[in-house]
């Protein structure tokens, strides 16, 4: 009796990715994910400032 051989599947190719996701949803390294927090601290660290310096003239 022939053996029948099940047909292989052709390889799907990902989905193409626009630019922008490839710039934003690629693995960071630990330094760019540091650099990015340190960002965001200083920010904050300055709006902070700037509220409680606000808030200490109205008094």
């Amino acid at each position: 009796m022939a053996r029948t051989y099940k047909r292989r599947q052709p390889k799907k190719k990902p989905p193409k990715r626009s630019k922008r996701d490839q710039i934003y949803k690629r693995k960071r390294s630990f330094a760019e994910k540091f650099l990015i927090v340190m960002g965001i601290l200083i920010v904050l660290s300055m709006v902070l400032g700037l509220v409680i310096q606000q808030g200490s003239s109205l008094f």
